[in-house]
């Protein structure tokens, strides 16, 4: 158990997991890293985003457009990894936005 992680820089942190969970392999710190911004200020907010930030995680965004809520139509954002589901929300609004 670790107490304090949270008061740890974050290349204290990424340390202490790669000791503790990567038996001190640098390839882990270089796979972490290989998914920072390389704008510093946008990775700093992103640092800023949660508690505990070791690096990004990026996932494939799409759109499902019509749906209609409260009679206004949307194109609404979506970050999954599953294509089928985009697909089923995008259908499925498009089938309901003219029954209510």
């Amino acid at each position: 158990m670790i107490k304090g992680f949270s008061k740890l820089t974050k290349e204290a942190k990424i340390e202490w997991l790669i000791d503790n969970y990567f038996n001190g392999d640098s390839g882990a710190r270089e796979t972490l890293e290989s998914y920072w911004h390389s704008d510093e200020k946008l990775q700093k907010l992103h640092d800023e985003f949660i508690e505990n930030t070791i690096t990004n995680f990026y996932m494939p965004m799409g759109v499902a457009p019509n749906f209609l809520i409260n009679g206004k139509e949307y194109a609404v954002p979506m970050v999954t990894e599953e294509s089928s589901v985009v697909a089923a929300a995008a259908k499925s609004a498009g089938f309901w936005a003219d029954k209510g």
